[in-house]
């Protein structure tokens, strides 16, 4: 299905680790895109929000850590399981130490920066993702919302 329909909102969340990251800086490339395709009107609503570089897994023992970032997570694995995807390698678990005790934590190390694509309220979209096919990137979301290729339950 393409976003054909224009009655349905397409908003797009960016994660990111940096809140401004430098001009040269690819992220900085894809913000600018985004901007035109909401100045287009391909994208309704562009948020960008930021994370650490780690936070406690959603399936784990909760460490302080952004909960917005842990829920987001957990709604992002929701996702790619119900779509038959995967958001490793860009996601992938780590334990981390501690000071304040002697057992590690099982965490998420995030990437760089993670694109969220939702129609309405449904979320449609996160990429970077895997598939049986391989990887979809940040650049292939941009590519598929310039297309209207955004597709409604699928990267595919």
């Amino acid at each position: 299905m393409s976003h054909d329909d224009p009655g349905t909102e397409l908003r797009v969340e960016v994660w990111m680790r940096d809140a401004a990251p430098p001009a040269d800086d690819p992220r900085t490339a894809v913000l600018d895109r985004l901007r035109e395709l909401g100045s287009r009107g391909v994208v309704e609503d562009l948020s960008v929000r930021v994370w650490g570089e780690h936070v406690a897994a959603p399936d784990g023992e909760p460490d302080g850590t952004d909960p917005p970032a842990r829920e987001r997570i957990a709604a992002f694995q929701r996702w790619a399981e119900r779509n038959g995807h995967s958001l490793e390698p860009a996601f992938y678990r780590v334990e981390r130490s501690s000071l304040v005790s002697e057992e590690g934590t099982d965490a998420i190390r995030l990437p760089l920066q993670c694109l969220a694509v939702y129609e309405g309220d449904r979320l449609v979209g996160v990429f970077p993702c895997s598939t049986a096919d391989g990887t979809n990137t940040v650049g292939d979301c941009l590519r598929r919302l310039e297309t209207g290729a955004i597709a409604g339950d699928s990267t595919t």
